[in-house]
């Protein structure tokens, strides 16, 4: 995530402390408060909608998409945070009248916040599955809109066609053209790069497609990744898959797809050679950076994908020495060993080393180190897979010498919670736990 966009967010979200202020001498400073809190919150909601829409010059703004992803979640939690306070805390206020509207905006505000507060929910626990938790997503903007007419009918020290109530207005009304556009408009409106499918090819448990454009194509970058939708087999659902293969001069497309959930499912069993698709994109900032400087390449399984698109490109680019673990749980062929030997043997640039855990080999940062010969001040990290083994590999090499910036990495989630179901083991732990001593307590002989 860009600072500057999380800069934009927060003072979006302050502005109003410039005209609640002065109202503080006059009003309840606390109802005052409980009244900036649902105001701030629909600020947040707003821009939330609008980080949707996936519209060209977020990435410059906010990030790459991932992140974007990501920054969506927390302010989705945010928004949802600031509105149990306001419903906590009494916003009423004496000498206020409400118009004729007042009393059904209460209690839409009421059906509002519930209703965003078990979607919110259902987007963090992970569990739920992608088609269900996608198809009740969309209720959001309903929710927003209810909120946005408790925001306009209800009784607030402000008129609606002051500065603070446009301001809010605005937000208001960006949040619900987002959610227009993304349910009705977008649907509707051609988008993406039309293709066909040129060869499907199953490899332990992946899926690789080949795409070849019908018309003139997407044009991206290695480490780049792209929505993908197809027609038929109930495939044209969107969804995001990393690009497996460097850009071509015809513009044909390679996706490497694992078999994770229902539409990757069916996507293995339905997707056939000549079937229509569609891919939106390019998105993303994973690339290489230019320069002579070593490079690390960590792939835990299917993360495989963009370094696959990133060997193929050294082909046609300078860089520095680039050492590429691969990681896997394989009993048989590794996927794309092959091909990436022969890049390796290729180039003279790559150092393939396969890091198999059922062969009781495992990656740590001290291997990475020592075969860097301790050189990691300049050294640039790329890492795709599991968060776990990255939070791991990222905080032990940034403490033995890696620059923080130089670590680059792509959520390989997109979908993520917020540590509820770590949350929960702590607690049953903890209960066991506490069980347990009591009864050790209980059966001590006593002195």
């Amino acid at each position: 995530m860009r600072p500057v966009g999380l800069a934009l967010i927060a003072l979006a979200a302050l502005i109003p402390l410039f005209w609640f202020a002065p109202l503080a001498a006059s009003r309840d400073p606390v109802a005052l408060f409980s009244q900036y809190l649902g105001t701030a919150a629909l600020i947040v909601m707003g821009i939330n909608q609008f980080l949707a829409t996936r519209v060209p010059g977020l990435e410059l703004v906010f990030g790459p998409l991932d992140r974007i992803y990501v920054l969506h979640k927390w302010l989705g939690i945010i928004a949802m945070v600031g509105l149990g306070l306001h419903d906590i805390i009494d916003a009423d206020m004496d000498g206020l009248r409400g118009g004729p509207l007042a009393d059904a905006a209460e209690d839409i505000g009421e059906v509002s916040l519930y209703g965003l507060l078990i979607l919110v929910l259902a987007s963090v626990i992970t569990f739920i599955p992608y088609h269900l938790w996608k198809w009740s997503h969309r209720l959001i903007g309903v929710f927003f809109f209810m909120g946005a007419f408790h925001y306009f009918f209800i009784e607030k020290p402000f008129a609606n066609a002051d500065p603070l109530g446009l301001y809010v207005s605005a937000f208001c009304v960006l949040g619900l053209v987002s959610y227009v556009w993304m349910s009705v408009l977008r649907p509707l409106a051609p988008r993406g790069h039309a293709y066909k499918v040129a060869s499907v090819r199953h490899i332990n448990g992946l899926t690789e497609v080949l795409l070849e454009p019908t018309g003139r194509g997407l044009k991206h970058v290695a480490g780049q990744f792209a929505f993908l939708s197809v027609k038929g087999g109930g495939l044209t659902e969107e969804h995001p898959f990393t690009l497996s293969a460097a850009p071509r001069d015809d513009r044909s497309l390679r996706f490497t797809i694992k078999d994770l959930g229902d539409y990757t499912s069916r996507l293995y069993r339905e997707l056939k050679e000549g079937m229509e698709a569609t891919v939106s994109g390019p998105y993303g900032n994973f690339s290489m950076p230019s320069g002579r400087d070593p490079q690390v390449w960590v792939a835990a399984g299917v993360g495989i994908t963009p370094f696959l698109a990133f060997a193929q490109s050294l082909k046609h680019r300078e860089s520095g020495p680039i050492k590429l673990y691969y990681c896997v749980r394989e009993r048989g062929d590794i996927p794309y060993v092959a091909d990436l030997q022969h890049l390796a043997e290729e180039t003279g640039k790559l150092e393939l080393m396969i890091v198999n855990s059922l062969e009781g080999v495992r990656l740590t940062p001290e291997r990475i180190v020592e075969d860097l010969k301790g050189d990691l001040r300049n050294a640039h990290v790329f890492f795709c897979g599991p968060a776990p083994l990255r939070k791991t590999l990222k905080s032990s090499l940034v403490v033995k010498g890696l620059r923080a910036s130089r670590f680059h990495f792509e959520e390989f989630q997109m979908r993520t919670g917020i540590g509820l179901g770590r949350l929960a083991v702590w607690l049953w732990d903890r209960g066991i736990y506490a069980i347990e001593k009591r009864r050790a307590e209980k059966t001590q002989p006593a002195e």
